[in-house]
């Protein structure tokens, strides 16, 4: 196995879409396995579809890797810059013998494949020089494959041991198209090898392509690097994790406020096992503990309830000086009128089930108004008769009463009142809260109305006493 005292490694997104969350995993563990051994994670961009690549999807790749402090060494590498280079490759596999040019046509090879012949039956493999010249002289369109050897090619990959491959299952398979241009598995081992990559960690959607490259390897007279394949990401119907399971990309969840160091524990934690009880990590503590032999074979099926739950951690985590600073950067006028101390007292009621800042924001606005809109539903259920305005205005003429204005007082009068209609505290504590709030959910009630304040308590219940029940 290659010296692991300096490992190098790539993360080598394509341009044709923003960066998902499997693009985003093979990278954090790319980084992580370098960092943890002292080593260099490059970027490189394969952008040689110029007609699906983006200038606008490089630009949110990296503003996505940059959010996540997945930060990349030296320059990037762009394959639209190194077509050169793949051609002399290519003029090499020829020259050496290891390629040849076939100038069957499409016709031809789909008639093949009607017979039942699967592989490229290496009709052009033997063409003597005179007839390659005659076909070329003609101005025939053809490829170029490469020659696969008899035998076997074997590697040994870190997650899922060793691999042997008999060569007859591998085609004679195209490294040049008709117009010239170079294909995937062709210009990967040319840049890796340019880049001086001692590991390939990549998904397991990669392991067919791996015995094909590593034949490329050898005809090029290269180094090969060591491989690791890392599980897929799977949906809850245990399929591969795409947009129709309602997975964001990475820029979703940065502008919804979630924290970097949340996204890269949740992502971490999709496949790989840290051998311990521990969940909750920063990017320095993964880098530490991160071994790519405790990377799971097995699937990982994305959980949104498990990310929702580390988000919501790392949050109560984070500093109110830091939270305040994340929601002011979404809405600047969030508070406006209420000094610090009462700002940051809303953000620790909230801190308990906000897993995002945006969150904050979303849930926060009757702490700063009195409610325009009552959910419908809550009203149905809590509201439906005038009972329930005989309980709120006898706890409303108790609450005036209150000197000591706190939670335990709040409370001790609430369960006086529903003792005293011989009905549960929940009777009561249902319809206050969407008076104060609109909503059926949230904080601590009793907290939410010391909070408050008395005046601003009674003044809600008022309206809503005016509101309801719509019978």
């Amino acid at each position: 196995m290659i010296d692991m005292i300096s490992p190098k490694v790539r993360f080598a997104p394509s341009p044709t879409g923003e960066l998902h969350l499997g693009g985003a995993r093979t990278a954090l563990f790319n980084y992580l396995f370098a960092k943890h051994h002292n080593g260099q994670f490059f970027l490189r961009i394969e952008d040689t579809d110029r007609e699906r690549s983006k200038d606008e999807f490089t630009d949110q790749i990296c503003e996505s890797l940059n959010w996540l402090g997945l930060d990349w060494d030296g320059e990037i590498l762009f394959q639209s810059n190194r077509i050169k280079e793949y051609q002399s490759a290519i003029q090499t596999l020829l020259s050496s013998g290891n390629a040849y040019r076939c100038f069957c046509s499409k016709d031809t090879l789909e008639k093949s494949r009607a017979e039942g012949m699967y592989q490229y039956p290496k009709t052009c493999r033997n063409l003597e020089e005179d007839a390659i010249s005659k076909h070329l002289n003609s101005g025939e369109n053809h490829v170029i494959r490469i020659k696969i050897p008899k035998g076997q090619t074997s590697y040994n990959e870190i997650i899922y041991g060793h691999v042997s491959v008999n060569n007859s299952e591998i085609d004679d398979f195209i490294i040049a198209r008709s117009d010239g241009n170079p294909t995937y598995n062709l210009v990967v081992v040319v840049d890796d090898h340019a880049m001086d990559i001692t590991h390939v960690i990549r998904g397991e959607d990669h392991v067919s392509n791996t015995s094909k490259q590593i034949q490329i390897y050898k005809a090029l007279g290269f180094d090969t690097p060591v491989f690791a394949h890392l599980p897929m990401i799977l949906g809850p119907d245990k399929k591969r994790l795409s947009k129709r399971h309602g997975a964001p990309g990475v820029q979703q969840f940065k502008n919804d406020g979630y924290l970097p160091d949340a996204l890269l524990n949740y992502l971490a934690l999709l496949g790989w096992n840290p051998d311990s009880e521990q969940e909750l990590f920063v990017l320095d503590e993964l880098i530490e503990k991160f071994d790519l032999a405790q990377v799971n074979k097995k699937g990982a099926v994305y959980d949104e309830k498990k990310l929702y739950w580390i988000s919501g951690q790392h949050m109560q985590r984070l500093g109110n000086k830091n939270i305040l600073e994340g929601i002011l950067a979404i809405n600047q006028t969030w508070g406006n009128g209420f000094d610090l101390q009462y700002q940051y007292s809303v953000l620790d009621l909230l801190k308990v089930r906000a897993k995002s800042i945006l969150e904050f924001t979303d849930q926060s606005v009757y702490f700063f108004n009195d409610p325009e809109e009552y959910d419908s539903k809550a009203v149905e259920k809590n509201w439906s008769n005038n009972s329930v305005n005989d309980f709120i205005n006898a706890f409303k003429n108790k609450m005036d009463a209150i000197e000591n204005w706190n939670t335990d007082e709040i409370e001790k009068e609430l369960r006086n009142v529903a003792e005293k209609y011989e009905i549960s505290a929940g009777k009561i504590i249902h319809p206050v809260r969407l008076a104060l709030s609109g909503i059926p959910n949230g904080p601590s009630l009793f907290a939410l109305m010391e909070l408050l304040g008395k005046e601003t308590c009674i003044r809600r219940l008022n309206k809503t006493l005016e509101l309801f029940p719509k019978s």
